[in-house]
């Protein structure tokens, strides 16, 4: 045996020299990936081609070792393969009798006659050790195989995916695959790659490499999937409640899936310690007429209306955590794991045009308690997270270094992913930075395919929105911001915000989308487990208080001086009044959340015996549940308390307290201020702010005639409540 120094360095040469080997076979790759997509349009079908040969038996899920057979169609075709997801060329293996499979296998192979090879075939097999024959779930199930190489952060590496869905029954590990594929994956993330348990971007791809796009488990087809991994999320279910809520309010939104995940990287059969967790296999943002559906942007596309959509593009953090890059790298809070209000000098500011009691800019006692307890010894921050928490407190954080510079230096630049918005932040070739010093990131096109001309007519769009918007007309509708935005986005964007207590909400992870002769949208949402009293920094776990204050003007792009319009902050707390009755009514949020918390009780116990965190503080954890259920109820409690809070920041609707003799109605409202109502149906609060001139003051019972629209609001001083609608009988 080696004496442990030399042992260490053997392993630290082997997994050298198997880095190098994921580096090779990436460059390969992306090098074909490129190669076959650049001449697509050039290829032809040739009919003189042989057969792509037929693999026997198909891909699939195995108990035991078995063997493959190749055959042609072609007569007289000499069958090349490769079991390590090279290119088969006439230099690979040729077929001269069944390949014995004892593990998990990629088999791909080219018929080759007369000096032409076949399309390439390909299966992967999967074998099952004896301690998962009989494993079975009431979720899918997901298996990612890469074949003995290390899944990576830094670039994609080939592999494969094999969904299992069981339906309306439990699914058994051991059935057919509703859906198996070759793809490319890789570690996504950013202050997540602290975590041991990683989430993947998944690229699926044919047999050639190309991108191929197939349904998964009832979703859209497409090829750009993400099994996103909840960890300090102990709910698991924080970011799928987020994008219902959104779908539901009239979007586009992420469809989720809850998923159970095995990974394989050793090569060797699939079993129980490959075992990774609880997934939500969720659509990850692109252009698609099942997704963010706007117009295809070509580079042809230079002049007006083509060049005018579709762009996606986004605020994010600008420096890339761990390589070199200058930025935040834990994303809003902070990192000893002390609750903290991370509020700036002079903030939080105050309501300015926001059309909320001021009352509710006011820090709280317990605030500043919370404030000042972040700033003291490690000793005393124990001690306050104990008071939260039923059993230890021990941070569990994992952080990963980077490669040696060397191997940085070395790495083909063409090997990194430009499939993960979410990690590429953000080359400079790639942003725009609008006269208002706001910072946007391209996403569609994607920064290596958009021409210089189209990155100079969006910005001189966003340029002429800013100019709309700081201008005297900014309010004016046909010369302001109006002009150039859709306030409807932008409400309901700052409202998913604010409901959920986002913390990443309006500086990350912030879409925007302008279709062809469209205007912007702040839409869809994206990264929201930071939210729900889920954080400890930006007075993420108090469910009072708004957290916008607490930004500055390029954190929080556009909005205050969008709330100095009087209409746009009008139409903010009608529609919140709205929400209140359907989509954030807290009986159906919290009865949704009962839905998914049921459907995950027997999968979380795998999972938190894979990842055994309950009952620990896993940053940037406020609450520390000691079970799953725990967890749940506090979120639950949060939302209650959160959506009451905000409701209580607006002036109360007016209501008919009473109906006297005849027609007539009595109106009374919990909030002081002054009723106002018109009886034909129009709206008694006119642009601007004051009353409409058909308006009248509520001094008494209204008398109605058959048939006749009562509306009527509550003004208190310039700030006004949403309506009261009330019909007449007839």
């Amino acid at each position: 045996m080696l004496p442990s120094n030399q042992h260490a360095e053997g392993k630290a040469v082997m997994s050298y020299f198997k880095h190098r080997q994921a580096l090779a076979w990436s460059v390969l790759f992306v090098a074909l990936w490129f190669a076959t997509t650049l001449t697509a349009k050039e290829k032809k079908p040739d009919d003189n081609l042989p057969s792509p040969p037929r693999l026997s038996p198909g891909g699939g899920i195995f108990t035991k070792n078995f063997a493959v057979e190749l055959s042609s169609a072609t007569a007289g075709a000499v069958i090349h393969y490769t079991v390590d997801g090279a290119e088969p060329d006439e230099t690979a293996p040729t077929y001269s009798k069944p390949l014995s499979i004892e593990a998990n296998t990629l088999v791909r192979a080219r018929a080759y006659a007369s000096g032409k090879p076949s399309p390439t075939a390909a299966e992967t097999y999967t074998v099952l050790d004896s301690d998962l024959a009989a494993f079975n779930s009431n979720l899918p199930l997901v298996l990612l195989n890469s074949f003995g190489t290390n899944i990576a952060h830094e670039y994609n590496i080939p592999g494969s995916i094999q969904v299992i869905d069981g339906g309306k029954e439990r699914t058994r590990i051991n059935a057919a695959p509703s859906l198996g594929s070759q793809c490319w994956l890789h570690i996504r993330g950013r202050a997540s790659l602290r975590y041991p348990k990683h989430s993947y971007t998944v690229k699926l791809t044919n047999p050639e490499g190309d991108s191929g796009s197939q349904q998964v488990l009832g979703m859209p087809a497409e090829s750009d999937w993400v099994l996103y991994a909840p960890y300090p999320d102990k709910t698991l279910i924080r970011d799928v409640v987020a994008y219902e809520l959104y779908g539901k309010m009239g979007y586009w939104s992420p469809r989720c899936r809850f998923v159970e995940v095995f990974v394989n990287t050793n090569g060797r059969k699939l079993s129980r310690r490959d075992y990774v967790g609880v997934y939500v296999l969720e659509e990850k943002i692109k252009r698609d007429e099942n997704r963010v559906n706007i117009a295809k942007l070509k580079p042809g596309d230079i002049s007006e209306p083509e060049i005018t959509g579709g762009y996606i593009f986004k605020k994010d953090h600008i420096g890339n955590i761990g390589y070199g890059v200058v930025g935040d790298p834990l994303g809003g809070f902070p990192g000893n794991g002390t609750p903290s209000s991370s509020s700036k000098a002079g903030y939080p500011t105050g309501p300015g045009g926001f059309p909320a009691d001021p009352k509710g800019f006011v820090r709280s006692a317990r605030t500043a308690s919370r404030s000042s307890s972040s700033s003291s010894t490690s000793s005393s921050s124990s001690s306050s997270s104990s008071s939260r928490s039923s059993r230890s407190t021990r941070v569990v954080t994992n952080y990963f270094g980077r490669p040696p510079q060397t191997e940085m230096a070395s790495m083909s630049q063409s090997s990194f992913s430009r499939e993960d918005e979410e990690e590429n932040f953000m080359n400079t070739e790639g942003n725009i930075r609008t006269s208002h010093t706001n910072e946007f990131f391209f996403v569609e096109p994607d920064p290596l395919e958009i021409t210089a001309v189209q990155k100079a007519w969006l910005k001189n769009y966003l340029n002429k929105l800013e100019g709309a918007l700081y201008g005297p007309d900014f309010a004016d509708p046909a010369k302001g911001y109006a002009a150039f935005l859709d306030p409807g986005t932008f409400i309901d964007y700052h409202i998913m915000v604010e409901a959920t207590k986002n913390v990443d909400g309006f500086r990350f992870s912030d879409f925007f989308y302008k279709n062809r002769g469209g205007k912007i949208r702040n839409a869809p949402i994206w990264d929201w487990n930071l939210s729900f009293g889920n954080a400890n920094g930006k007075q993420g776990w108090l469910a009072e208080n708004w957290m916008w204050p607490q930004l500055d003007n390029k954190e929080y792009t556009w909005y205050r001086r969008l709330f100095d319009d009087p209409d746009f902050g009008q139409r903010y707390v009608d529609r919140w009044a709205d929400l209140r009755t359907n989509v954030l009514a807290t009986v159906n949020v919290l009865g949704r959340i009962d839905e998914m918390a049921t459907l995950l009780q027997e999968s979380q116990k795998r999972n938190f015996e894979k990842w055994p965190i309950l009952g620990r503080n896993v940053n940037p954890n406020y609450f520390v549940g000691s079970s799953f259920d725990e967890e749940i109820n506090y979120m639950k409690k949060f939302i209650q308390t959160r959506l009451e809070w905000i409701t209580k920041q607006f002036p109360e609707v007016p209501r008919v307290s009473s109906r006297g003799g005849g027609q007539n109605v009595e109106l009374a409202s919990g909030s002081d201020g002054q009723i106002y109502f018109t009886t034909d149906g129009t709206d008694p609060r006119a642009s601007g702010g004051n009353p409409s001139p058909t308006a009248k003051a509520y001094s008494g019972a209204v008398p109605l005639g058959a048939g006749s629209k009562l509306m009527a609001r509550l003004r208190q001083e310039n700030r006004w409540s949403s309506p009261l609608a009330y019909q007449a009988s007839q």
